[in-house]
């Protein structure tokens, strides 16, 4: 009884959310057709064999000794982000925790974005998903140690337990001055917000996972990015869409295993 009346109490905020803020409401009825229609269709398994996070970097910079010595910079960080999901409190959903703990993205992805930032040393850099900051944590990391660099975040509130600021409530506060935050959907304001800025070195898809979101934000991101410039999408195994764009543009991409004990993979292509 408990359970139902909890599923019955969720349903009813959902709807006098809705009624209060009609265009959330239009955003929730959104991405539930496209959940709805991503059902319907069958997943393709990759042409391309999954690697390792050492893998992946290997391909992309060729052997690196100094990988190892590297990652231990980031000690202090996954302290203070282990120490963040031990103290949050509430349960989900809620207004003390609007997002799941596993929401973000995860295992080696956030030792990758962190290595590849370093050696890369990008100026510019758009994600769409923020959630809790864990992607955008690691990201900062090493634009804080490479003293250079701006990243720009999109992300979405259309539910009553979300909030701007939870958004992002992980990252470290001393690494915030190089990141920018934008409220919207990327349907409404990804374009827009690119359009504004130079071109970009890096884009990190990690917002919604339907096949129309992803397939729009890998479309409308490629033009901007850079020569030699990387697009990166989380959860490509959720629907079809990194596939088919990578086909489209005729790119070898890097499929890599963000933890040994899931089938979850970071996609990757070198512009």
């Amino acid at each position: 009884m408990y359970q139902l009346l909890k599923k019955l109490s969720f349903y009813l905020s959902l709807i006098k959310f809705s009624l209060i803020h009609p265009k959330s409401g239009l955003d929730l009825i959104n991405e539930a057709n496209q959940v709805s229609d991503d059902i319907k269709h069958e997943f393709k398994k990759f042409e391309f064999k999954p690697v390792s996070f050492s893998q992946a970097l290997n391909l992309i910079f060729g052997k690196n000794e100094e990988i190892k010595d590297e990652l231990t910079k980031i000690d202090d960080l996954e302290k203070h982000l282990k120490y963040f999901f031990e103290n949050i409190s509430g349960e989900y959903p809620s207004i003390e925790k609007p997002y799941p703990v596993d929401y973000s993205i995860v295992g080696e992805s956030g030792p990758f974005l962190y290595r590849l930032c370093k050696l890369v040393k990008p100026e510019l850099i758009v994600e769409t998903g923020v959630a809790y900051g864990i992607s955008s944590s690691y990201i900062l990391k090493a634009l804080d140690e490479n003293n250079k660099g701006k990243l720009i975040s999109i992300d979405s509130i259309f539910r009553p337990w979300q909030s701007k600021e939870m958004i992002g409530s992980a990252i470290p506060k001393n690494l915030r001055n190089r990141w920018e935050l934008k409220i919207g959907t990327s349907e409404k304001i990804l374009k827009k917000t690119l359009t504004t800025l130079p071109s970009i070195d890096i884009f990190l898809h990690d917002s919604l996972h339907t096949y129309k979101n992803m397939h729009y934000e890998f479309k409308t991101s490629w033009p901007f990015i850079k020569e030699n410039g990387f697009l990166l999408s989380d959860d490509i195994s959720s629907n079809n869409a990194f596939s088919d764009f990578y086909k489209s543009i005729k790119k070898e991409p890097i499929i890599m295993l963000q933890n040994q004990n899931s089938q979850s993979y970071l996609g990757i292509l070198r512009k």
